[in-house]
């Protein structure tokens, strides 16, 4: 039990780390539903708000579309002819700046195309001269996608243009806010039929739209060339008596388009009857073959400055789990160089190097003249592997070996090896033998073991 005592406290200890970690991230492991209350519009999100089947779906038919992660303020120098689209809500903490609402304004004044989607296009242009309103009675935010279709979407069709082609079968939401631009004004007593019969607001003078509050009848500043076009005079699309819900601007060189309902592109709204085809109408009149599709991420909290995986995994139990398997990594290695046994002594190194044994054992033999001893070490190793490569046993006699010798036909002379044979054995057996005639006779033992490999 004690061995295993430090074991069990780490094992504690991991687990005491990770559930402190979990309550202290009060993780969500279920995403909060949806609803259009509190939608999320932004082309990452899966979700029944989110705007990604849109965005996969122009990208996988070819079109050049990407996401938009920096400031308004950069659009100028680095997108000068695209289109931008931005869809409401922004997020609570990503708010249009008036800087970034100015820097818009006049990238679109310069050239650019804008599509802004949003129920309050106010928050996502900046120009108060955009007003909207939802006139549905009670609306339900939280009702399911079937229930917020309008089914009398086709009546809200003005006239028929390059943007409600092929529009029949059209699937509003009952959310979508009637947008009016221009400075309100107070509405005039007339007679039933004028209201019946109303005639087209006529298309304002260059001069009339060069100030951003200019009225008919008001005069225009000399500088015109800081100042920008106004939303006046819109080409309406879609709408009724209580405004535009899809109205069109040339805005100075460039074009802008406002859609008062989100739902035509949200992921549990563009396939439902016509929407696909406006959403593709949209893009196909703001020139979208021609021009880079940039889809506003930056305000919906994907700026480029910070770490894409982070912001993706945002909201998901991911970063915990990275941080816990780091803990516990640590942990393990902290584990591994720890002992959990007796210590044990470090190895020590013998100093002496092989060759003095073999110094001294020689000296001795050679101080005791035990020549016959050196030989007893020798001989035997050497008659039993010229045995062996013979096929012999180690115990065979002179003769055998010499026959076996010429019927294998080695180059090896019989005399020298019968001659090193007998001198060897008699050496064994007593006889005297010098220190020479035992270096050549080893000599002569290793020369025949040569030849017969």
């Amino acid at each position: 039990m004690r061995r295993n005592l430090g074991i069990i406290i780490a094992i504690v200890l991991v687990l005491a780390v990770i559930i402190g970690l979990s309550a202290a991230g009060n993780l969500e492991l279920d995403r909060p539903p949806e609803t259009e209350l509190q939608p999320i519009r932004s082309s990452y999100n899966s979700g029944p708000t989110g705007t990604r089947a849109f965005y996969q779906l122009l990208e996988e038919t070819g079109r050049p579309v990407t996401r938009w992660r920096e400031s308004f303020k950069l659009l100028a120098s680095e997108a000068p002819n695209a289109l931008l689209v931005v869809v409401g809500p922004f997020q609570s903490e990503q708010g249009l700046t008036d800087e970034e609402a100015e820097a818009l304004q006049r990238w679109i004044d310069a050239g650019g195309n804008a599509l802004v989607i949003s129920r309050y296009p106010l928050a996502q242009f900046g120009d108060p001269m955009v007003q909207a309103n939802i006139t549905a009675q009670n609306p339900r935010w939280n009702a399911p996608p079937e229930q917020l279709v309008d089914n009398r979407s086709d009546d809200l069709i003005v006239q028929p243009t390059e943007l409600t082609k092929d529009l029949s079968g059209l699937a509003l939401s009952t959310l979508a806010a009637r947008m009016r631009f221009g400075v309100a004004e107070e509405p005039e007593e007339s007679s039933e039929e004028e209201d019946e019969e109303e005639e087209p607001t006529p298309t304002p003078t260059p001069e009339a739209t060069s100030s951003p509050t200019a009225t008919p009848g008001q005069s225009v500043p000399e500088d015109e060339s800081e100042l920008l076009p106004t939303l006046y005079a819109p080409v309406v699309h879609l709408g009724d008596k209580d405004g535009a819900v899809l109205a069109d601007f040339d805005y100075g060189k460039g074009r802008l388009i406002f859609l008062s309902d989100p739902f035509v592109i949200a992921n549990n709204g563009i396939g439902r009857g016509a929407n696909l085809t406006l959403a593709l109408n949209l893009v196909r009149i703001l020139g979208a073959n021609n021009r880079r599709i940039l889809f506003d991420e930056y305000h919906h909290g994907y700026p480029s400055e910070s770490n894409p995986l982070l912001r993706y995994t945002r909201g998901t139990p991911v970063p915990w789990l990275f941080v816990q398997g780091i803990l516990l990594g640590l942990l393990l290695v902290y584990s591994a160089g720890k002992r959990f046994a007796r210590p044990l002594p470090l190895p020590r190194q013998d100093r002496h190097s092989p060759l003095e044994f073999v110094d001294s054992m020689a000296n001795l033999q050679q101080a005791a003249q035990a020549r016959s001893l050196a030989l007893e070490t020798i001989y035997p190793r050497f008659k039993t592997q010229l045995c062996r490569r013979l096929g012999l046993s180690s115990r065979a006699q002179i003769e055998e070996i010499a026959a076996r010798l010429r019927r294998r036909r080695v180059p090896v002379a019989e005399l020298e090896l019968r001659q090193t044979l007998s001198e060897a054995e008699l050496a064994l057996r007593g006889e005297k033998l010098e220190d020479a005639e035992l270096v050549k006779l080893v000599a002569r033992m290793r020369r025949i073991l040569a030849q017969l490999r």
